[in-house]
This record gives structure tokens, sequence and C-alpha cells, in this order.
């Protein structure tokens, strides 16, 4: 087994066409799970994460007990979001919008995600000046996804070549079409431009699949998909620990917000 990639025999589970190389179900697709894993490693669980975010959102986290993960297209211009990925694999297709929409703008209204950040942040000014408006908090977490994904963002670097465009390089070398994983999209939402990669970010993810469970709700604009907080659930457990001010915010105000609600007994600190 070389970069956890399956080295049996294969010539039963791929079909090859014309234009593309892929599994013949999802439920077998091994390979397709291998480099989605090689190149997008999960985070170790329970992990203990931060979410930087401002005081009416603080204030709606806590009225509702929930968090809510919002699709990829709310943001789909900022980072590259999926076009980025399908620029450096050369899927010409996901970006292709002569007859209308490009597919990689209709998949990410099917992928919602909420970001987080490690403990010691590479910028903390972006963090709490950008996410939190400056006087805002961060949330820290213990995350335990189930069937949600929890992964750390890759970002593009034009000297490295991931596993996928490595494979697929070869396979046009030899006259076969490239290999399509099945599950391509959430690949491409763990994939950004190097542009934002000061946020560092790792990313939570649930995947709408057409006629499988759908808990989203709509907020007037967008779908969105809540996570319970403190409550178990099929898609991830997320306990609040601590909510840490924002170095210009205050303390009482934070505590106001939060004030009969279930994040009222958790510990505020700062200024």
């Amino acid at each position: 087994m070389k970069h956890g990639l399956p080295l049996h025999d294969i010539r039963n589970e791929i079909h090859v066409s014309d234009k593309v190389v892929v599994e013949h179900t999802s439920q077998t697709a091994g390979i397709s799970e291998a480099i989605f894993n090689h190149l997008f490693p999960k985070e170790p669980t329970p992990a203990r994460l931060y979410h930087y975010t401002d005081l009416d959102s603080l204030e709606g986290i806590a009225s509702s007990s929930e968090l809510r993960l919002y699709p990829i297209n709310k943001r789909l211009d900022e980072g590259g979001e999926l076009s980025a990925f399908a620029k450096a694999h050369n899927l010409s297709g996901y970006l292709n919008d002569d007859d209308g929409e490009a597919l990689y703008k209709d998949m990410s209204k099917d992928l919602f995600y909420i970001s987080l950040t490690r403990q010691i942040a590479k910028d903390p000014r972006l963090m709490w000046g950008y996410f939190a408006s400056g006087t805002g908090v961060r949330l820290e977490l213990t995350i335990d996804p189930k069937w949600a994904d929890l992964r750390p963002m890759n970002y593009e670097s034009g000297n490295d070549k991931t596993l996928l465009a490595t494979i697929n390089k070869a396979l046009v070398a030899q006259g076969y079409p490239q290999l399509t994983p099945w599950g391509i999209s959430r690949l491409g939402a763990f994939y950004l431009s190097s542009t934002v990669s000061l946020e560092d970010e790792v990313r939570l993810l649930v995947k709408r699949f057409e006629g499988g469970p759908d808990l989203t709700h709509y907020d007037g604009r967008f779908d969105y998909w809540p996570i319970p907080i403190g409550t178990p659930n099929n898609y991830c457990t997320i306990d609040v620990t601590a909510i840490h001010v924002a170095p210009n915010g205050k303390n009482e105000e934070v505590r106001k917000r939060i004030a009969n609600t279930n994040l009222a007994s958790v510990p505020v600190t700062g200024p």
C-alpha cells in the first residue's frame, strides 16, 4: 500500500469510458476514500477547536443552542471555493458555464460548513478583527463528528501536485482519461486558494444528498443545516467549553448576550 491506496487488483472495481475513469459504485469506492483521506486527513477527535464570531451571531447561537452550517455558495467567490480544486485538477467540466450555471456552483448549494481554527491562530489579528468584528468572541468547542466531516483545509501551492493530480497525469500519459473520485464535491470543499491560507481553517462539513436526510431550514436568504449544541445527534456532538472575549470587547456585554440561555453557565474570560 502506497499513499494509503489499496494496491490489489482493481480491474473489476473501476469503469473506464471515453471520458472518465470511475469506480463502479460509491459503496465500494475504496480508492476514492483513500485519496480523500490522503489529501485531507481527518482531524483527530474529539477535537478542541475555536470559532470566532461577532456579538450578534453569538446571541443567535446562544438563543438557538445550535451552530448553523451554511452552504458554500454563500461565499463562493471567496478563496476559490470549489473552483480552485477544479482548476488545480483540470476539471474543466465543472467550470464550464456554456449551457447555464457551472456545475461547481450547483454543487456548492448542497455543501454545508462552518469554519473553525486550532488553538494557536496563524494571524490572531485577522481572526479577531475580521471574523469577530473586533469586539466579538472566540468560542472554545469540543467537536466529535459522526456523519459530518471534520478536516483541515488544504491550500493550493504552485510547487506541489496533489496525489490525485499525480495519478491523473500518469493516466493521461498512458492514453487514459482522468480518474474522477466518488464524492469529488467533498474533496473540493476542503481545498482553497493560497490567498486565504492565513485563516488556517479546519472545516466541519455536511453534504446534502439527493433522496437522503435533509435537516436544512431557510433563514430568508440561504438554507442552513443546524447542529445542536450539547445534544447527541447523528452528525456531530458539539459542546461549548469556554467563551473568550476579544481584546477590544467587553465581558459584561458578552454575559448580557448569553443570559438566560444554555450558554449562560459557560465560563467567559477576557476584558
